[in-house]
């Protein structure tokens, strides 16, 4: 039987998790190995139901279908992002095609694995997510320095906190965990399988499109907010690295 926790009775000492999933039997087995796996769980069947239960109870982490009744999936994330910038996402799908997946990376999904998937797989992925999103940061997230200064961006590693031109850059912590990587091998060019690697683990297949997906959502928080440098660059068919580059020049000066 699955543990379906009630949306406000949560064990406070564990992580809590907001499953949405209309299919009884996939929501059952999700909660039931969730909750083996020591989280709290709570389940909702339809969109507007996840909506209402995600704003009460503010769990740790959603895990969510993206075929639903009343509101669908992609929906959700995008609601979601506008008010909890934070909160890790977890997509699960049987829609097999490239543009459904891409498209909630787009909208703010952190992961996005594909039905049929095994139990471990799905707990393996949260718990990345949640060593990721920890302020003050487990082994990924062990720095040399607190502060980081590139152009008018500043990073206080110590506290997850990014601004540009002085204002806080909302982001997500996938997108947090593109930027560390990015910053930790400032002025190298990565390719999209070693930033693959680095970002959700395991190998990147031909044709994945994941990384560039993050990098556009990094881009508009970063590169497209204020201030007067971009700083995520494009190596054409090498991949992509940090350095500050003045959005505008004095004449006579080109960029290299």
């Amino acid at each position: 039987m699955a543990d379906t926790h009630a949306a406000d009775s949560p064990a406070p000492e564990r992580r809590t998790v907001l499953i949405v999933e209309d299919d009884e039997n996939t929501a059952r087995a999700t909660a039931y190995h969730l909750s083996k796996a020591g989280f709290a769980t709570s389940v909702s069947k339809d969109g507007l139901a996840a909506l209402t239960a995600l704003k009460a109870w503010q769990p740790d982490a959603l895990v969510l279908d993206l075929m639903l009744p009343h509101v669908d999936g992609l929906t959700i994330i995008e609601d979601v992002r506008r008010w909890a910038p934070d909160l890790p996402i977890v997509v699960m799908t049987a829609r097999q095609e490239e543009r459904d997946r891409l498209e909630a990376l787009r909208r703010g999904a952190d992961d996005l694995l594909r039905k049929p998937f095994s139990a471990k797989e799905l707990i393996a992925r949260l718990e990345a997510i949640f060593r990721r999103a920890e302020v003050h940061g487990g082994e990924e997230m062990v720095m040399t320095r607190d502060q980081v200064a590139l152009g008018d961006l500043a990073i206080d590693r110590s506290r997850l906190e990014v601004r540009v031109a002085g204002e806080v850059a909302p982001l997500t912590p996938l997108e947090i965990k593109l930027l560390w990587i990015l910053v930790e091998e400032q002025g190298r060019t990565l390719s999209r399988d070693e930033i693959f690697t680095r970002v959700w683990g395991g190998e990147r297949q031909d044709g994945d499109r994941s990384v560039d997906v993050l990098v556009r959502r990094l881009r508009r928080k970063v590169d497209e907010a204020g201030g007067h440098y971009t700083y995520v660059q494009t190596e054409h068919k090498q991949g992509y690295r940090l350095e500050a580059i003045p959005k505008a020049f004095p004449v006579g000066r080109r960029r290299r």
